[in-house]
């Protein structure tokens, strides 16, 4: 709970250096059992299209894993899994530079991602700007996606059986996923793809065309301002 609101008040840089990692780590555990979108007790970091019953259910499993992929340099490799203990050193291979001749024993983006981040000490956890705006507000919108999502697969746990998203749980998923692609855009790479299968959500066609709509509309009244004045 102390991380997510650490998250949302993007107060990161503001806890010691040791609360600070303790809070990141479970903040990282915290969106890798989040993610599959189930209360079943799945291996952490188990993830692939098979979890999800929709398209939508993917994508809202992807947006959770995809913010812990771009946090991580492109040129990570793990090799083995990463075992924390608060705010003790990880225990773990992980290395930076070109892939090893080696099986990867972590296969997908979101567990090498996860297990990097999970492996950073005191030092290493400044290689995430928490100071970048772009980067506060992902992490933040993440936190607020996390608390929702939850509270919605207990709903479902409750109900037994899947329930659809409703507005507000849709409206900061997409929130999450544009961020996501602003700060992918700055970092000059795509969106990755946290894992096999994983979607994005599909926008309606009006949705996606009112900005433009707004900018045209704008435009065709400034340019009439002088028209009707001379008239």
């Amino acid at each position: 709970m102390a991380a997510l609101e650490t998250a949302k008040a993007g107060t990161w840089m503001e806890l010691d250096a040791a609360t600070r990692k303790r809070q990141f780590r479970a903040f990282v555990l915290l969106s890798l059992r989040v993610a599959p979108l189930t209360s079943s007790d799945l291996p952490l970091g188990e993830l692939g299209a098979h979890l999800f019953s929709s398209q939508e259910r993917n994508a809202a499993g992807s947006a959770v894993a995809r913010t812990l992929v771009l946090l991580v340099p492109g040129n990570v490799r793990v090799q083995s899994d990463v075992v924390t203990e608060g705010a003790l050193p990880a225990v773990g291979v992980v290395e930076t530079g070109l892939a090893p001749a080696l099986v990867v024993v972590l296969v997908t983006a979101c567990a090498v991602a996860a297990a990097y981040l999970g492996s950073m000490g005191v030092e290493a956890i400044h290689a995430v700007n928490f100071n970048d705006e772009v980067t506060k507000r992902m992490l933040a919108t993440q936190a607020r996606v996390l608390e929702v999502l939850s509270l919605h697969v207990e709903r479902e746990r409750i109900a037994g059986h899947e329930l659809p998203f409703d507005e507000t749980e849709r409206a900061l998923l997409h929130s999450l996923e544009d961020t996501q692609r602003r700060l992918a855009t700055l970092q000059r790479k795509p969106l990755p793809t946290p894992f096999a299968g994983a979607t994005e959500f599909v926008r309606s066609a009006a949705t996606s065309i009112l900005p433009l709509a707004g900018i045209i509309l704008l435009a065709m009244y400034f340019l009439n301002q002088p028209q009707q004045r001379r008239s």
